[in-house]
């Protein structure tokens, strides 16, 4: 049986997260290649990568709620220093970060759905 090495292990898993960059650097510039153009792959990358550490800084290490939250800083630039989503995340409670981010992501999909609701009259 193959056995890896920490050191190793540690190679592939930064191979993975690389990855994973550039394929939302491939879905960006296929969905918005304006944006894609103006801001450059070097200075997109750099980007997500700084998403990625942020994250990391949260707590959320694994690789789908990463993923997810470079996702977001994409979509809502900026939210991960926002006042309302450092409270969220820091407030006390049992839950692990991932799973915290994942309940901001479902607050902020309906608080979205709700501003497209068509108001009553």
């Amino acid at each position: 049986m193959l056995e890896l090495s920490a050191k190793q292990l540690e190679q592939l898993d930064h191979i993975r997260q690389d990855e994973v960059i550039d394929k939302l650097l491939l879905e960006v510039r296929q969905q918005d290649p304006a944006w894609f153009a103006k801001v450059g792959e070097p200075k997109a990358s750099a980007y997500l990568r700084q998403l990625r550490d942020e994250a990391e800084a949260f707590g959320i290490v694994a690789p789908e709620e990463t993923e997810l939250f470079m996702r977001y800083g994409l979509y809502k630039p900026g939210f991960q220093t926002s006042p309302g989503f450092v409270e969220w995340m820091q407030r006390p409670v049992a839950d692990t970060p991932e799973q915290r981010f994942r309940d901001y992501d479902s607050v902020m999909q309906y608080i979205d759905a709700l501003k497209e609701w068509p108001r009553a009259r």
